[in-house]
């Protein structure tokens, strides 16, 4: 997979080169799904992807290495085929040798390296002490260098021009100006440069690397204030960089839209950029989708469908499970629509005697039956204008169905106890857990009010049905946690993740929001653990600790074949004075076979 013509080709097709920094498989495959140039693997987009901010990959918290080597073999290499991917590589790791990291990436399929985490991020003390020590930044110079003679494509993050022009001397690919980590979000930080500080800074580093090596590519990183594409216009404009590189802006900045959709957004810049995007993004802060948590397949569908019909005067029945989101994707209806600064108005027809449900409907005159001691206005009244969500309408009495759908057809209605006709612009989404086929088909429902609702359905899924969510409801609802319980929780066990994805979840969403709630309040050091979750989680707890063992062994089993393969090779070779060929015959294996093998177990004649 050749990364250099891939970024030519999207220069000449006058395209800015785009790369994403992402914590996790799903948005790997959403961010290659939207066209991005190549991927990068780093530290802290696991951090991210797991609610904790990105800073953390610059604590000591475990080998960075090895985090980013695990998630780039387990999650983004197996969902990414066609698309680049570049391991995010700490130089200073006091645990093995450049060589040896070099070629452990290379076997395992990446396709470049980048120095992250990068000692540029540190400064002080601390700084000067790596530095004099040899781990600082003249250890990322020479571990790219290594990783330029070994033919991996390499991304350079400088902070100024000493560092550029170092980098540009041992020939890296792309010299990328890093301008900090993300600002924003309540886990990001406070921006202190402005940004024609950021672009004077990118064209010094340019500049520099330039004069070094003019074939060298030329892009940016972050980072400060830059969060969307109308902020990078801003150095595709003012400085000479082909592209973008980001990581928070794509993952966790972009609530109210998803991964995909934002990464199109940006590798298509140059083809909206006529379009008013500051208007643009003051539709979307009021869509409504800031409730919807999911970047499933099937979320996605619901996403695009509200897209396209929430303009339309047309009326909607949400069907689903109980606590699968309805009332959430009629409000994201309302909001996305040209109706958001007008009434949504909420009826649970479950909830509302029979014959007090009328007057909620259609309002009533003082007098107009016992107890209607003032003049009450209705729901369809004070939703004029906006927008009348009846959730469970396959509970409404049928007598009371025939006048509904009058309404609906005429647009006028007369409160309960009056003759005077009122005229009403409202638009009608319903809701319900129940089968309304069966129920006309039984006659319980009324086939024509049946028509009229259901212009256009959409089917929330079950949370079964879209487990790849779970990771992002968890976070989310744990957002909320910290708002209403002043509970931060600071981490949630691996155990508890594997627990809640075997689930099958018959109370959906909303279940999963009682169960972290529940587990939330009962944590102590502010950490979930499988201990936390109800009673009848426990058998999938005892299931998995199973599997894990079995799995331990069959790895130790793989170990010991692998040792004895090992032995047999080295033994053959000795004895065949190291001639391969013979070697591989004496096998029963080609002479390629054997090179691998040998490479695999480092075995070198010494």
């Amino acid at each position: 997979m050749d990364i250099n013509n891939r970024i030519k080709e999207s220069i000449k097709a006058n395209k800015p080169v785009i790369g994403v920094a992402t914590g996790s498989g799903l948005s790997a495959k959403q961010v290659a799904e939207g066209g991005v140039d190549f991927i990068l693997v780093l530290s802290a987009g696991k951090f991210r992807s797991a609610g904790v901010s990105s800073l953390g990959c610059m604590l000591p918290f475990a080998n960075s290495n090895d985090i980013v080597m695990d998630l780039g073999k387990k999650e983004i290499l197996p969902r990414v085929d066609e698309t680049p991917v570049i391991f995010g590589a700490f130089a200073s790791d006091i645990t093995r040798s450049h060589d040896e990291l070099l070629e452990n990436i290379i076997k395992s399929g990446f396709h470049g390296v980048n120095n992250f985490p990068t000692i540029g991020l540190v400064d002080g003390q601390y700084r000067k002490a790596l530095e004099q020590n040899n781990l600082g930044f003249k250890k990322e110079v020479q571990f790219m260098k290594k990783a330029v003679d070994k033919g991996l494509f390499t991304i350079a993050f400088v902070f100024d021009k000493e560092q550029a022009e170092a980098m540009a001397k041992v020939n890296v690919d792309v010299i990328c100006a890093h301008l900090g980590w993300t600002v924003g979000g309540e886990k990001g930080i406070k921006d202190k440069e402005k940004l024609q500080d950021s672009i004077r800074l990118t064209k010094e580093i340019f500049s520099v690397a330039e004069d070094v090596n003019p074939n060298i590519f030329h892009m940016i990183y972050g980072g400060g204030n830059i969060k969307n594409p109308r902020k990078v216009s801003k150095f595709y404009n003012q400085t000479d960089t082909i592209g973008y590189i980001g990581g928070s802006s794509f993952e966790r900045i972009p609530v109210e839209v998803s991964i995909k959709e934002t990464a199109k957004g940006f590798k298509n810049f140059y083809k909206l950029k006529e379009e008013n995007q500051r208007l643009k993004e003051e539709l979307i802060k009021k869509k409504g989708f800031d409730k919807i948590v999911g970047q499933s397949k099937a979320m996605q569908e619901i996403y695009d469908l509200i897209d396209k019909i929430a303009n339309k005067k047309v009326n909607v029945l949400v069907t689903g499970e109980s606590g699968t989101g309805k009332e959430l994707v009629a409000r994201a209806l309302h909001y996305n629509s040209n109706r958001y600064n007008e009434p949504f108005v909420k009826i649970n027809c479950a909830a509302i005697p029979e014959n007090l449900l009328e007057s909620e409907f259609f309002g009533h005159e003082k007098g107009a039956f016992t107890g209607a001691d003032k003049q009450r206005i209705g729901k369809f009244e004070l939703a004029d204008g906006g927008t009348l969500f009846l959730d469970e309408i396959g509970e409404i009495d049928f007598n009371l169905q025939a006048k509904l759908l009058r309404v609906i057809q005429e647009e006028e209605f007369e409160r309960v106890g009056s003759n005077k006709t009122i005229e009403v612009d409202v638009r009608i989404i319903s809701a319900t857990n129940m089968d309304l086929r069966k129920a006309v088909a039984d006659g319980r429902f009324r086939e024509d009010l049946y028509y009229r609702l259901n212009v256009i359905s959409i089917s929330t899924p079950p949370l079964r049905k879209r487990k790849e969510d779970i990771p992002l409801l968890v976070n989310h609802f744990l957002d909320e946690i910290k708002e209403k319980f002043d509970i931060n929780i600071l981490k949630v066990d691996s155990e508890v993740l594997d627990i809640l994805m075997e689930y099958d979840w018959p109370g959906n969403v909303r279940e999963l929001k009682h169960t972290i709630d529940r587990a939330a309040i009962l944590s102590e050091d502010n950490i979930i653990k499988a201990e936390n979750l109800p009673n009848n989680f426990r058998v999938y707890s005892e299931k998995l600790n199973s599997a894990s063992q079995q799995t331990n062994i069959l790895e130790g089993l793989y170990k010991n074949v692998e040792i004895v393969e090992k032995q047999i090779i080295l033994d053959s070779l000795k004895r065949n004075n190291w001639n391969r060929t013979e070697t591989a015959k004496v096998l029963g294996i080609t002479r390629k076979t054997l090179y691998n093998k040998m490479k695999k177990y480092n075995i070198k004649n010494e």
